[in-house]
């Protein structure tokens, strides 16, 4: 048996230092199945701690939302132009994202035909290079928008692309072409509504990026790209059993590939949990410039034949052996009282844990 453990006193702990450190409307970010926590058991926890604004990035988790009862104000990321897709975020009173014409024409003509007034979010881009309008077409924005008469504007949002860098240069670069926009906007006539551009990173580096809300993920687990000094805890482990033990002499080799040989006779415990389940599973390195691909290299080296631990039922660390496997993980039990069925506990990354690998709020 294995399961995902959340602990809620941990979960509201980082929400109680997050809420301290703001006045701003916290929007909750619940994409990637809620960061892996579980999107409908995380929506509930939040909704009972008083958070009520929730983003996702696809439409039909925010669907999913609706149709379990959630009446939150609910923002979908992802800018569509897609005529079915507009008429279900109209129907479901979803917020969408509108990034380019061609979006807010499809809600305006899918809020048209149900008769409806659609609230939206503007994105602006500001250097991100994905979803929105140019930062700098503030005009030609507050021409287009005055024509749409089915749609209302609830904020205006941007996306900063490096706030976790050391000298945050870019990121003032882009928070200033925000700026300048809304001036633009608001000259024309156009009410932007809440104004929001922090994440979790530039939420704790930036505080004056705050403005009237702020958009939460990662910061809520706990795991953050920079420094942890916010007092914030990392929430959730993996739980599992010793399903298997066995005894192997001296000079025998543990795993694909012969990456482990024993060096004495070793008492070995079997663990149901492996790379399929998401155990042991990084995030792919996705930055490429040559500083990067040196710190790489160096964090490679200093981990070389580094060793991976879980904890035995009496928080005993012991080290895996081997490498892991898709179902399974061997670990060194040597000189520990652990024996069949007893529980192991594994330090993990929600977001990479295997969707069907059960979720248990304590």
């Amino acid at each position: 048996m294995k399961k995902m453990v959340i602990e809620k006193e941990k979960l509201k702990h980082n929400l109680d230092i997050i809420k301290n450190m703001t006045s701003s409307t916290i929007i909750a970010v619940l994409k990637g199945n809620g960061y892996g926590l579980g999107i409908l058991d995380y929506a509930r926890f939040l909704t009972e701690n008083s958070v009520n604004y929730f983003a996702v990035s696809e439409l039909d988790d925010a669907i999913l939302l609706r149709e379990s009862g959630f009446e939150s104000k609910i923002l979908l990321l992802t800018s569509t132009s897609v005529e079915e897709e507009a008429e279900a975020i109209v129907k479901y009173n979803i917020m969408p994202t509108v990034g380019s014409q061609n979006s807010a024409l499809a809600i305006n003509e899918a809020a048209k035909r149900l008769d409806k007034i659609a609230d939206i979010h503007l994105k602006i881009d500001t250097g991100f290079g994905r979803f929105g309008f140019l930062w700098d077409k503030w005009d030609e924005i507050s021409e287009f928008l005055k024509d749409l008469k089915n749609i209302r504007i609830e904020g205006t949002y941007s996306h900063l692309s490096f706030p976790f860098e050391k000298k945050p240069k870019s990121t003032h670069i882009q928070f200033e072409k925000y700026r300048k926009c809304i001036d633009g906007l608001k000259a024309n006539g156009i009410n932007p509504g809440i104004l929001h551009i922090a994440n979790s990173c530039t939420f704790l580096r930036f505080p004056s990026m705050h403005l009237d809300a702020v958009r939460i993920g990662s910061a809520l687990l706990g795991r953050i790209p920079i420094e942890n000094r916010y007092d914030l805890y990392k929430i959730a482990y993996l739980k599992s059993n010793i399903v298997e033990v066995k005894d192997l002499p001296a000079n025998h080799f543990i795993g694909y590939a012969n990456t482990f040989k024993t060096k004495r006779p070793t008492r070995i415990g079997i663990v149901p949990v492996g790379y399929m389940d998401g155990y042991g599973v990084e995030k792919s390195r996705d930055t490429f410039r040559f500083r990067d691909i040196l710190r790489y290299v160096y964090h490679d080296l200093k981990t070389f034949k580094k060793k991976i631990y879980i904890k035995l039922g009496d928080k005993k660390a012991v080290p895996v052996l081997g490498r892991i496997s898709m179902f399974n993980i061997v670990v060194d039990l040597t000189g520990t009282d652990a024996k069949l069925g007893d529980e192991v506990f594994m330090e993990i990354n929600p977001i990479l844990i295997e969707s069907t690998v059960r979720r248990e709020f304590i």
